[in-house]
């Protein structure tokens, strides 16, 4: 049990104790979850905003944040929760500066149906998505002051990584971005200058753009985005790194060069990311024990694992849990997202820790090895082991939530 439900946390979000115990093996279980991904759920519908008022109001993503923990925690497509979560945080947009919901909105709509495509159609989407856009500066960039912003993160972070670029490129790169705007219908100019463009769509204003003779990555031309993204895809350092920074997701750990290159075999930017992770599970380092429980969860997995185990539904407690916890989806610290790891460790994120048992109504007696089954702790220390054994039976969830193991997935 413990290798299928390793299948489900990693290739999920959460333990899934459910789909766990009605997996024969972890091979099976792989199959149903790559399977699931033929049928896609559509993000929940929102309506436009109807003033300006409402469309700068930030409190109208919590809809959206508690219908995405319910789709994470009991959805029938593990496999798309988490590469959506993979995306979102790949490509980190924050409601504290869009301020604008129904953008971050067709956002995530956006990364859900993408997040299984080709990556190049993913970057092209999200170069031009008005949330981006205005995240990064984007709709700032123009031929009168040139925002280097968008062109630095989408190299540093996005795409090719440190090391593989230059200041001259990110500058040049700039100059080439020139000229995006979003038709917000509430700005009476860009109404003007939008033309034809459907509301809340991107579009181009060649007024903002610079033309001419721009050098990036080593390619002379007149650069536009298009012709950006199209260098940044086809550079090998981008196919590496995104199949790096994936494999280490899913697997626990960095690969090897022998290992990744296994992995991505005849995969491109340009084909589904589905293949790509198709390689990766057929490695032996996915179902090797000693991958298993070598990261730590994040807030988010940490809570979603809680409501799979003993919750019906996400209640608006589980936004505030992970607010405190300064890890609510659509509010990323910075254009890097969310923290990981050791950045997980601290007085702060223990004292709120507690925070999250009140998304559920917990049974007054859970015998151990219920809470260890249902919490997907499989593997538990001695001492773990017997301080449940020796606590009150209405304690003892409290106890296996905020054990060592359960930190780790």
């Amino acid at each position: 049990m413990r290798s299928v439900s390793h299948v489900y946390k990693r290739l999920g979000v959460g333990p899934h104790p459910d789909q766990v115990a009605s997996a024969a093996s972890p091979e099976e279980a792989i199959s149903e979850i790559l399977d699931a991904t033929a049928s896609p759920i559509d993000v929940r519908p929102m309506d436009p905003p109807a003033d300006r008022e409402e469309f700068r109001d930030p409190s109208g993503v919590a809809g959206l944040v508690a219908w995405w923990l319910e789709q994470m925690a009991f959805s029938p497509d593990p496999l798309t929760e988490r590469m959506t979560w993979f995306w979102h945080d790949h490509f980190a947009t924050a409601i504290r500066k869009v301020r604008a919901p129904y953008l971050m909105w067709l956002q995530h709509r956006t990364i859900r149906a993408l997040a299984l495509t080709p990556f190049s159609d993913l970057l092209v989407a999200i170069a031009k998505d008005p949330a981006m856009l205005l995240y990064l500066d984007g709709a700032q960039n123009n031929v009168e002051a040139v925002n280097e912003n968008y062109a630095r993160e989408v190299m540093e972070l996005h795409t090719l990584g440190t090391g593989h670029y230059t200041q001259t490129d990110i500058t040049e790169a700039a100059r080439a971005l020139t000229g995006w705007l979003i038709h917000l219908p509430f700005n009476h100019r860009i109404v003007q200058a939008a033309g034809t463009t459907p509301e809340w769509e991107p579009f181009f204003s060649d007024r903002r753009h610079v033309t001419g003779s721009k050098t990036i990555l080593g390619v002379t031309a007149d650069h536009d985005l298009d012709s950006v993204v199209e260098l940044l895809v086809e550079h090998p350092a981008t196919r590496h790194r995104i199949a790096t920074k994936l494999f280490t997701e899913l697997v626990g750990k960095p690969p090897t060069e022998t290992e990744i290159d296994r992995a991505m075999r005849d995969w491109t930017t340009t084909d589904p990311v589905l293949d790509l992770i198709e390689g990766i599970v057929e490695q032996p380092a996915f179902l090797d024990p000693e991958n298993f429980d070598t990261r730590l969860k994040t807030p988010v997995e940490r809570l979603v694992g809680l409501v799979q185990a003993f919750g019906r539904g996400i209640p608006a407690e589980a936004s505030y849990a992970l607010h405190n916890q300064s890890y609510l989806p659509f509010n990323p610290p910075n254009p890097s997202g969310f923290p990981r790891d050791a950045a997980l460790l601290g007085p702060h994120q223990l004292v709120h820790s507690f925070d999250f048992l009140n998304v559920i109504d917990p049974p007054e007696d859970a015998p151990v090895e219920l809470v260890f089954e249902r919490l997907g702790l499989y593997s538990v220390g001695a001492e773990t082991r017997a301080t449940l054994a020796a606590s009150a039976p209405n304690h003892r969830i409290a106890l296996g939530f905020n054990s060592p193991e359960y930190a780790l997935t």
